[in-house]
Order: structure tokens, then C-alpha cells, then sequence
């Protein structure tokens, strides 16, 4: 009986730090690079860069090529080799990219990302294209249970 309470015991514990390691989802970098047009290949990282982004669909500023697209890349941490819930809120990452135009606020973009398979590393990645996105304030916002992170990038187009 005593012997059978331990075993009870050691399953229950065991199922519940894996609930609790599968909920430890956070987001951990934003990243986001120009799609060059004319080479095909990625700009460095823009967030936090300080890079003049002025006219980077006509291929001004630090481009030097032209530029309309943006590869957004959001990583996440976890317990490794874990899956988080494709269905619990906790679990869900949601983001929001807002733009601001000369005629308001609007949503580029809105998603929500579950399900993630971590590995031995502990991380994974997402991506996503906004495409006609580089005249204009980009707003990338990023949250997952109590984790969340934001970035801004400053473009505009213009004389």
C-alpha cells in the first residue's frame, strides 16, 4: 500500500512539473530584416539598429537597394523537448503588427501562433512576410501568457 501512495505520488508529481514546464512559454527576441529586391537577400536585423529608414522602397538609406518587404522572425523559449497546448490561452502566442498611414492606425497584421515543438535547444522560431510595409511605422507587439515584448520600426517615405 505504502509502496503504491509513493509510485501514485511520483506519477502525479511528474505530471504536474510537466504542465508546469509546458507552460513556460515566453517570447524571447523579435527580429526584422529588409527584403532586398534586386540581390534577394536579408538586411541585417532593424530592430534596434538606429539605421535610416527613409525611402527604402526606392532603395535609399542603408539599403542601397529597394526594399517593400519585411521578414519578421519572433523566438520563442520553452522546456526543452516539450510541446506547448494548441488550445490552452496560457500556451498561445498572439501578435499584432499595427502601421501608422497619414489616414490613422490600421492592423498589418494579426495572428496567433500555439503548438510549439521545442528541442534540445529550447527554442523555436516563426516567421511572417509583410509585404508593402516599409513607408510607414511598424509596430510589432508580442505576447505569450505573462511574457510579451514589442518592437518599433521607424520608415517612412517622402521628400
Amino acid at each position: 500500500m505504502r509502496a503504491t501512495l509513493l509510485l501514485a505520488s511520483t506519477i502525479l508529481a511528474a505530471a504536474f512539473s510537466t504542465s508546469d514546464a509546458v507552460a513556460q512559454v515566453a517570447v524571447a527576441e523579435i527580429r526584422a530584416q529588409l527584403f532586398l529586391e534586386r540581390s534577394g537577400r536579408l538586411s541585417e536585423n532593424l530592430v534596434g539598429s538606429g539605421k535610416a529608414l527613409r525611402n527604402t522602397v526606392t532603395g535609399e538609406g542603408e539599403a542601397g537597394e529597394p526594399a517593400d518587404a519585411v521578414l519578421v522572425t519572433l523566438v520563442f523559449t520553452g522546456a526543452k523537448n516539450t510541446k506547448s497546448s494548441d488550445r490552452i490561452a496560457r500556451d498561445l502566442a498572439s501578435v499584432t503588427v499595427k502601421q501608422k498611414t497619414k489616414t490613422g492606425e490600421k492592423i498589418a497584421l494579426s495572428r496567433v501562433y500555439g503548438g510549439f515543438l521545442f528541442g534540445e535547444s529550447g527554442r523555436i522560431h516563426k516567421a511572417f512576410l509583410l509585404d508593402n510595409a516599409t513607408c510607414a511605422p511598424l509596430d510589432i507587439e508580442v505576447k505569450v501568457g505573462k511574457s510579451s515584448k514589442a518592437a518599433r520600426i521607424d520608415f517612412a517615405c517622402g521628400q
